[in-house]
C-alpha cells in the first residue's frame, strides 16, 4: 500500500515538474493583445444571456403581452436588448418595451416590435 501510495505521488510529482518546466512567452514574445473594447469578455456573455432570459421569461409570465412572435437578442458589447417580431396591439408593444427595460438593468432597449392584429 505504501509503495503505490509513492508510485502514485512520483508520477504526480513528475507531471507536475513537467507542466512547470514549459517555457511561456515573456511579455515582449508575446503578440499585442487585441483590442478587448470591441469584444465582450465571458463575464459580459454570460450577463448578456442572463438579460436575454430574464427578459424572454418575463415577458411570458406577463399576462397582458402575447409573447409568442417575440425575440429577445442582447448584444452585450453594445449593451443593447432586441425586441423583434410582432405584437396584437400598441400597447402591448409598449408593454413589451417597459418589462425589457425593467428586466435589463444598464441595457438600452432596442424595440423593434411590429403591430400586427392577428387574423381570425
Amino acid at each position: 500500500m505504501r509503495q503505490q501510495l509513492f508510485g502514485i505521488a512520483f508520477v504526480g510529482a513528475l507531471g507536475l515538474m513537467g507542466a512547470c518546466s514549459e517555457k511561456r512567452p515573456e511579455a515582449a514574445d508575446r503578440p499585442p493583445a487585441a483590442d478587448t473594447a470591441a469584444k465582450p469578455d465571458t463575464g459580459d456573455r454570460a450577463s448578456a444571456a442572463t438579460e436575454t432570459a430574464d427578459v424572454k421569461l418575463a415577458l411570458s409570465m406577463d399576462k397582458t403581452v402575447d409573447a409568442s412572435d417575440i425575440n429577445v437578442d442582447t448584444n452585450a458589447a453594445t449593451k443593447v436588448v432586441t425586441l423583434k417580431g410582432t405584437v396584437a396591439s400598441a400597447e402591448q408593444r409598449a408593454r413589451a418595451e417597459a418589462i425589457a427595460t425593467r428586466e435589463a438593468t444598464g441595457f438600452r432597449v432596442d424595440n423593434q416590435l411590429v403591430v400586427k392584429r392577428k387574423s381570425e
